[in-house]
């Protein structure tokens, strides 16, 4: 394994990439996560930064990456998606796994489950003192 990584699904979500902008400009190694093709791209012209894109077939299994992945960051888009970040970043083995959710119906439990070691419930997604 090279270097330690955070590893940043944003779900399309403001809160999600204001965390990605406060990561480049503290210059921490990252990796963002996404959901189609045609978001990797997009993201890829904004700014140089590893974008990963996460297959969605049916037991596909996601290569583990080569770098050592210490925290993760699942910004809640929608339930499925959401989960589905959470199981992929958990396999990846992080040290802390959170969980950043607007939503005020009780998931936290769900997440937990999955395996997030936190969940941050917060209308504004500022999650900077996470840093």
């Amino acid at each position: 394994m090279d270097e330690a990584m955070i590893v940043v699904s944003a779900g399309h979500s403001a809160a999600g990439m204001n965390f990605v902008d406060l990561l480049l400009k503290k210059r921490l190694a990252f990796v963002v996560l996404v959901h189609s093709e045609e978001e990797r791209e997009q993201l890829q012209t904004l700014v140089a930064f590893p974008v990963r894109y996460i297959q969605e077939t049916e037991g596909m299994q996601q290569t583990r990456p080569e770098y050592m992945v210490t925290n993760a960051f699942v910004f809640e888009n929608n339930l499925p998606q959401c989960c589905q970040d959470i199981q992929l970043c958990h396999s990846w083995y992080p040290q802390h796994l959170y969980v950043v959710s607007s939503n005020k119906a009780p998931v936290g439990l769900v997440y937990k489950g999955l395996g997030a070691t936190y969940v941050i419930h917060s209308q504004s997604g500022n999650v900077s003192f996470l840093l």
